[in-house]
């Protein structure tokens, strides 16, 4: 009885208008939380691209994080897509006092949430996919529980993609 009355109410939730609103459709804003400048980021931006001319890319530096990412960013970002007369992706460093980086990246892409009522935020996660299962457990799960706080704490407008790299090192 329980479960009967529950699935009617995601039946009548989910049920669409009959015609398609195709007013308003714009390309999302688009977010890639980088660790820094590699094939996985490289990657990612690259989809992202096909997504929106509006990228940002978050890297969160604590204390003692030496990555050289703004001049990696300049060189190997910037400067290519200048010269190619294409759309520069921004890169936004959050600061944080310790290893936190979830919590900044979630504060931040809450408050693009906020400052654009009218845009989807489309963020892009790369990650890591291992060749073995016991493998998994070797790689911090950082991007699932973003992607599950984004999806809890954030509105419907907030749509988390996930762009993959396999491993093949044996």
């Amino acid at each position: 009885m329980v479960r009967r009355r529950y699935y009617r109410r995601v039946e009548q939730e989910l049920v669409a208008p009959w015609r398609f609103d195709f007013e308003n459709v714009r390309p999302p804003l688009v977010v890639i939380p980088i660790d820094g400048w590699n094939r996985v980021a490289q990657k990612a931006l690259r989809f992202a691209l096909t997504l929106s001319s509006e990228i940002v890319a978050l890297h969160v530096k604590y204390a003692g994080d030496i990555s050289p990412i703004e001049d990696e960013w300049k060189t190997h970002i910037a400067a290519p897509a200048r010269l190619a007369h294409q759309p520069v992706p921004s890169l936004v460093v959050l600061h944080s006092p310790f290893r936190f980086v979830i919590q900044p990246i979630i504060d931040h892409v809450l408050e693009l949430e906020r400052r654009h009522p009218d845009r989807t935020i489309a963020v892009v996660l790369p990650h890591l996919v291992q060749r073995r299962w016991y493998q998994y457990f070797l790689h911090n799960q950082r991007t699932k529980v973003t992607a599950a706080l984004l999806l809890l704490k954030g509105g419907r407008r907030i749509v988390v993609v996930s762009v993959p790299w396999c491993l093949h090192n044996r």
